[in-house]
């Protein structure tokens, strides 16, 4: 290990970000917080990514300001000039536990130690774009044996990623505070189910932090917990000194979920598994949103979380991310809370997640909106959910239709029409203009207007999934175009 402190995430650029003026470059930590100007307009990070640096801004910005200054709501609007300014001032005064090497690096406990002799694990992966071990990516086929160099950025991006998103299963272990970790460990607590993420966006990223800021009453009533201390502030990351901190806010917000020792030009870590987080319903993620789901048992239903499945986009499930009111059992993230506070009649809403099958990430998902403040109102989200729910219905009609055409031209499985059928007709109706018209809930013809959008997506669905080429083919399509008529409802 190295004997001296190496690699500071206060000074050094690792946060790629988007500028006020549409270029991009990356940042350190003390640049976020310093940049009284707003000049920089946003993290240009995907969407687990964006999360992971997301929380750790957002943990830096909670604990510097306290939970007196964040008291209640109009403590929260008194404070939205001081983010910047006393952040930084904050991280001044912490400044010697943000070095990403060395004693008391940056969330990695120095009590760490080998299992076996030959128990590293290659960096490579806590970078989930790369191949490590048996697992494939997209862009990155093979593994790489011993692992390979990453440069100190990436290796801090993924560092923290790792400790939000990793997997649970079968991982590596290693010796912390003198007791082996387990084999087979819990997932990050960001992984869990999938969860979607809100974040409200301002005019800059420092905005963007005040905008999500929680309040301590809401810590205590809401979340039912304690603060809690960030785990950089431990004098020692020992099992015994830090354990019971991960049912705090700010020891969830930005996690140890892993003990990691990092090694500054090494290809290869110590790794094994840390903290287990709380899960649902013990504890409620805040930034994500809840809604009850159908238990096993008869006319039982449990608290979930709003999932990042790519086959059921954001949109469809914005009442329960705009849930602010916590009615019927749904409950949005607790930042969301702050829009019935705020003078502006609009706010613009980025959701996003990764989307995991047990230990494997399969997709991500991200959504961006302008909404109106009028849409967390109950008549106009009840006309938006009438909306969706005739949208699932028009859905319903594409699949009789393509189940008919499959029938007509004699293949048994009407799912190798109806599936893709449904992808295009999800994807149509996500284009711009259908979004624009679903969301304008105010317009007289609201509701004959999507209608017309929702007949003519399911017409082009069908069509792109059901040829019309031969004689055959061109019956059956008529036989399952008079399918897609849906009856009309008041």
């Amino acid at each position: 290990m190295n004997d001296e402190n190496a690699y500071n995430l206060i000074d050094e650029p690792w946060i790629p970000v988007l500028m006020r003026d549409g270029t991009n470059r990356s940042v350190s930590l003390g640049e976020v917080f310093a940049d009284a100007d707003g000049t920089i307009a946003d993290l240009a990070l995907n969407p687990y990514e964006r999360v992971a640096v997301f929380r750790l801004l957002l943990c830096i910005a909670q604990a510097a300001l306290g939970p007196e200054r964040l008291k209640d709501e109009a403590g929260w609007l008194a404070a939205k000039d001081a983010v910047g300014p006393v952040s930084a001032d904050y991280l001044r005064k912490w400044h010697d536990r943000f070095f990403l090497y060395g004693p008391h690096a940056f969330l990695q406990p120095d009590c760490i130690a080998l299992a076996k002799a030959d128990g590293t694990t290659p960096c490579d992966k806590l970078v989930f774009q790369l191949a490590s071990g048996n697992n494939s990516t997209l862009y990155d086929h093979e593994a790489v044996g011993g692992g390979r160099a990453l440069s100190d950025a990436k290796l801090a991006l993924g560092f923290l990623i790792y400790q939000n998103f990793s997997s649970g299963g079968l991982s590596g272990q290693c010796v912390w505070d003198g007791v082996p970790t387990g084999k087979s460990i819990q997932g990050a607590p960001c992984r869990e189910r999938s969860m979607l993420f809100s974040i409200v966006q301002g005019h800059s990223l420092l905005d963007t932090l005040w905008l999500n800021l929680v309040t301590d009453s809401w810590v205590h009533d809401s979340l039912k917990t304690d603060w809690g201390s960030p785990f950089w502030e431990f004098d020692e990351l020992a099992r015994k000194v830090v354990s019971g901190n991960e049912n705090t806010f700010l020891g969830h917000l930005a996690p140890l979920s892993r003990a990691i020792k990092l090694t500054r030009r090494s290809p290869t870590c110590i790794l094994g598994e840390a903290l287990s987080y709380p899960q649902i319903p013990a504890w409620r993620e805040p930034m994500a949103s809840v809604k009850l789901q159908k238990g096993t048992k008869k006319d039982e239903f449990l608290e979930s979380y709003v999932t990042s499945n790519p086959s059921k986009m954001p949109w469809r499930e914005l009442a329960s991310i705009l849930a602010v009111r916590e009615t019927g059992g749904r409950k949005s993230a607790l930042a969301l809370r702050h829009l019935e506070s705020m003078p502006d009649r609009d706010f613009t809403l980025w959701t996003g997640g990764l989307y995991s099958e047990k230990a494997k990430e399969v997709d991500t998902v991200e959504w961006k909106a302008h909404l109106s403040v009028g849409l967390l109102e109950e008549p106009a989200m009840l006309r938006y959910e009438k909306a969706i729910a005739w949208a699932d219905r028009q859905r319903g009609g594409l699949y009789f239709a393509a189940a008919e055409y499959a029938k007509a031209v004699f293949i048994d499985d009407a799912s190798r029409f109806s599936i893709p059928a449904e992808r295009a007709y999800w994807d149509i109706l996500a284009q711009a203009e259908n979004q624009k018209l679903v969301l304008a809930v105010d317009s007289p013809t609201y509701k004959d207007d999507w209608r017309k959008a929702t007949r003519k997506a399911a017409e082009e669905a069908y069509r792109r999934s059901c040829p019309a080429m031969t004689a055959r083919q061109m019956e059956a399509f008529a036989q399952g175009f008079s399918k897609l008529t849906i009856r009309e409802e008041n």
